[in-house]
Parts: structure tokens; sequence; C-alpha cells
């Protein structure tokens, strides 16, 4: 199980990074977008807030594995 979350933990963690390096660009693109091209920067402004959005849902999800009862009891048993 270990290996799976670690596994996920790089996946996300790549993801992450992508996401900061596309944010970063449409943050230089929109600081020298002039004020004459509105709908460039609010296009420029969303994405950014969109990238924020996925890394802060993958740095949630990072380092979680939701966890199984290790024990189950057995109803059929409860009946008798």
């Amino acid at each position: 199980m270990a290996t799976n979350v670690t596994q996920k933990d790089k996946t996300l963690q790549k993801v992450i990074d992508y996401c900061k390096s596309k944010r970063k660009d449409c943050r230089i693109m929109y600081t020298r977008t002039t004020n004459h091209n509105h709908d460039d920067r609010m296009i420029l402004c969303a994405g950014m807030r969109a990238y924020g959005h996925i890394i802060d849902y993958c740095t949630h999800m990072l380092g979680y594995s939701g966890s199984m009862p290790s024990e189950v009891p057995n109803q059929s048993e409860d009946t008798e």
C-alpha cells in the first residue's frame, strides 16, 4: 500500500508543479498585457484562479489514504 501512496503523491506533486508553472506563465502574461486588452486580462486572471484551485485540491490530497477497518463484524453471527 505504501508504494501506491508514494506513487500517488509523486503524481500529485507533478500536477502541482505543472500548475504552478502554468499559473506563473499566466501571471507573467497578465503583467505584460496592456490595459487596453481587458478580455485577455480577464481570461488570464481566470486561468490563474483555476490553476490555484487545482493546486489547492492536489495539495489537500497529498498523503491521504483512506483507511479500511481491519475487522468487520459478521452480521449473520449477530442474528443468532
